[in-house]
């Protein structure tokens, strides 16, 4: 992953919190798959899939949180094309607040991001993709 990658995921982040849509999507690439938790909250089975993906994606969003702010703490370079990102998720949901670890998998190829995978459990991420072995 080169800086360039990791600087694109930030702004991927900055947009998020904007909910700017339009952003998001001239960050990603037209075959973007997203699998997060809000999805399963959503009854998803499936990861959201392109830029009409991400639009029901965003939809989702703002019907499941009150509110949500990601935090990106931590990002670790894994290869030429995936970052592993480390931070909190704090979320308002009608029966409550949550604040908890959480992690990203970023993919990113050409200059637009191919795929976000959410880990809730972020020791599953470090398990899976920084213990050698």
């Amino acid at each position: 992953m080169t800086a360039r990658g990791e600087r694109l995921i930030r702004q991927a982040y900055r947009a998020f919190a904007a909910r700017d849509l339009d952003a998001l999507i001239r960050l990603a690439d037209e075959s973007i798959e997203v699998s997060t938790v809000t999805g399963l909250l959503s009854g998803r089975t499936e990861p959201y899939r392109g830029y009409e993906g991400l639009g029901q994606y965003m939809d989702d969003l703002a019907s499941t949180w009150k509110r949500i702010e990601l935090q990106p703490q931590q990002f670790n370079r894994l290869d030429e094309e995936r970052v592993l990102v480390f931070g909190r998720v704090r979320a308002w949901h009608e029966r409550g607040f949550l604040d908890t670890s959480n992690a990203w998998l970023w993919t990113v190829r050409e200059g637009k991001v191919v795929s976000v995978q959410v880990f809730a459990d972020p020791s599953e991420a470090r398990r899976a993709f920084t213990d050698p072995g």
